[in-house]
């Protein structure tokens, strides 16, 4: 037999190995030989992150949220809204998220398409939201995850809230992880809360508080001066209730 048939005849065996060797891995993260995660996607990413990229589903950065507005220890993610169902419920890439707290009128209840509408505008299909998982309800009998839910650095709760499209589920407020903020308390959480008493203003509020209304400086106001724990704050928080800089006011 010639020299250059034998060499074929080893040769295209081990080299069609090779291609499905590559092959699997590039599907799986796994080598052929070993049973190893060695892909690129599965070292770089971890096994996760590649589950993501075998499945053609879309890579959640670590880097495009606001981390620092999560309390607790549950999740903390930023996920994709792919439709809106109505003015507490929303859907993302990974997750069914119900508002914690917080409900808006049903599909046959008078402000539905209100609500909806405020939703939808504030945290419109396509954006980025930052998702703060209720610790203490991680999730409804429906088996949606619970959440503070954040767009563009402010909270869709509270704002819902403030915008009068929805009502604080009071049956909850002793098993929610958000009751005692200042949006839960101002709105039904708290049945002894009384509007803070500041001192005489024009009536402006400073935008650097969305939760709640606190008149612009000056005066210069000090956490003791308010009754609200535990809110949003945004730069340049003229009357610095913001020491540490993470987005939280008054948070002792």
């Amino acid at each position: 037999m010639r020299p250059v048939i034998i060499a074929a005849l080893i040769v295209v065996p081990f080299v069609l190995f090779i291609a499905a060797s590559l092959v699997y891995q590039s599907q799986t993260g796994t080598d052929l030989v070993t049973g190893e995660k060695t892909s690129l996607a599965a070292k770089e990413w971890g096994e996760e992150q590649f589950g993501s990229i075998y499945n053609n589903e879309p890579i959640q950065s670590n880097q495009d949220f606001d981390s620092h507005r999560c309390i607790g220890k549950a999740k903390c993610i930023s996920q994709l809204i792919t439709e809106i169902i109505d003015g507490d419920t929303i859907y993302t890439t990974n997750y069914k998220i119900r508002l914690s707290l917080v409900d808006t009128p049903e599909k046959d209840e008078s402000g539905f398409l209100e609500a909806t509408a405020f939703t939808a505008q504030m945290c419109p299909v396509g954006s980025h939201v930052t998702i703060d998982q209720d610790d203490l309800q991680p999730y409804d009998k429906y088996e949606r995850l619970l959440a503070n839910v954040f767009c563009g650095g402010k909270s869709l709760n509270s704002a819902l809230l403030y915008n009068g499209h929805a009502q604080i589920s009071t049956e909850f407020c002793d098993v929610s992880e958000f009751s005692d903020s200042s949006w839960a308390q101002r709105f039904g959480c708290n049945l002894q809360y009384t509007e803070p008493q500041f001192v005489e203003t024009s009536g402006e509020c400073d935008p650097s508080y969305p939760d709640f209304c606190i008149p612009v400086s000056p005066p210069d106001l000090d956490c003791g001066d308010i009754t609200q724990k535990r809110f949003t704050v945004l730069q340049p928080d003229p009357h610095r209730f913001d020491s540490d800089k993470d987005g939280i006011g008054c948070e002792s």
